[in-house]
């Protein structure tokens, strides 16, 4: 595969949106770690497991914009508006299909493994079937629903972490669950702010997301509260004794989360002086997980 066209799958998957799984995997597993299990190989197959479906449901999700009309009415920004892969005739749409089957294949292959590795337990088939429904529907039926950004939260927050904790441990626990809570509600707050520049065009082809349904000016407000009730989940952890009070090293992200509020607030009505807040709630999302994974390989190294 050339340079030029490697570029343009690189684009078509959101490459940097990938970075997502690959720091939340890492989390979960040094969670488990730090409870005292740890296996290498199980590690790395959750890994690609999750960046395949992460792939899949960005790809498919650009096919079902496209096929729908949606990525021609829009704006397009870093952080929204879709790739423009297709609209820009870089790819066609069976390809970009078939890589969204091929990443979703990969991805429950290796789920299906795990699930014979441990005995078609419940809660790996609720896992996988919940994560597996959200990716073919999210586009089609969910965001339509308005429940888009709950699902995505969902799976990338507690569903993602707590899952790869049980594929390293066997069993469940709270703090994992907490963890993924929180970053699970700012995932869902980096997809609430992007809609803000689509919503006129989301109401056309009939996605009712959040913002549609409240309007610009009461979402913008309401964003304060998701962020904010992201880390009142993780602080409410500490003070309960669920979570290591070592977690609340990830506070340190809370400025540029409430970066991005205070430009939402500002900017709500416009597109692009939009962008530096969807760039704040993507790096407060990043940081985030970054911090929380560095808490917890600092306590299983020296503590």
């Amino acid at each position: 595969m050339s340079a030029l066209r490697l570029s343009v799958w690189f684009k078509e998957v959101r490459a940097p949106f990938l970075l997502l799984p690959t720091i939340f995997v890492p989390l979960g597993v040094a969670v488990a770690w730090v409870h005292g299990s740890f296996d290498l190989s199980t590690a790395i197959l959750t890994f690609v497991a999750a960046v395949c479906m992460h792939a899949s449901v960005n790809v498919l999700n650009d096919y079902f914009d496209f096929r729908s009309g949606l990525d021609l009415a829009t704006t397009p920004t870093p952080f929204s508006g879709g790739s423009r892969v297709l609209p820009e005739r870089e790819l066609t749409p069976r390809s970009v299909l078939l890589a969204g089957i091929a990443f979703l294949g990969v991805g429950l292959a290796i789920g299906v493994y795990f699930l014979f590795q441990f005995a078609f337990s419940p809660v790996l088939l609720a896992i996988i079937a919940i994560s597996s429904v959200a990716i073919v529907a999210y586009t089609t039926v969910l965001s339509r629903w308005g429940v888009g950004e709950l699902v995505a939260g969902l799976n990338f927050g507690p569903l993602l972490i707590l899952g790869t904790y049980f594929l390293q441990t066997g069993s469940l626990a709270v703090e994992p669950f907490v963890l993924g809570t929180t970053l699970g509600i700012m995932v869902a707050g980096i997809l609430y702010i992007n809609e803000f520049p689509d919503t006129f065009a989301d109401m056309e082809v009939g996605r009712r997301h959040l913002v549609v349904r409240w309007g610009k000016a009461k979402a913008a407000a309401r964003f304060r509260v998701l962020v904010l009730g992201a880390y009142v989940v993780l602080v409410a952890g500490v003070v309960t004794g669920f979570v290591t009070p070592v977690a609340l090293i990830s506070l340190l992200a809370l400025p540029k989360a409430w970066a991005a509020t205070r430009v939402l607030s500002r900017e709500h009505d416009k597109v692009m002086e939009l962008i530096p807040g969807m760039a704040n709630m993507v790096m407060a999302t990043l940081w985030t997980g970054l911090l929380l994974l560095a808490g917890y390989v600092i306590m299983g190294l020296f503590f």
